[in-house]
């Protein structure tokens, strides 16, 4: 049995599903924020590489406590829009 029950907040009461649903396109990316070695391996290059993006500002993080960085699955599509050296299929 639950010691605490919530009660449902007064922000999220009016809510429908549509607007729950953000229509965003992320194709086949995840919903949150990615790591270094995530976005790696779907662009196809190397971790490094992609540190190097960020160094140079051609792609944009966010940091993540003292040494980490996360990324908008959008700002990495933009990326690859732009030139990400992706792996050849």
């Amino acid at each position: 049995m639950r010691k605490t029950m919530y009660m449902e907040s007064a922000h999220t009461a009016h809510t429908t599903e549509s607007q729950m649903a953000a229509p965003t396109r992320t194709n086949g990316l995840p919903n949150r924020m990615m790591t270094v070695f995530e976005v790696a391996e779907f662009v196809g290059c190397h971790e490094e590489t992609v540190r190097r993006a960020y160094l140079r500002g051609l792609l944009v993080s966010q940091r993540f406590g003292v040494r980490s960085r996360r990324f908008n699955p959008a700002d990495v599509l933009d990326w690859i829009t732009r030139g990400a050296p992706t792996r050849i299929s």
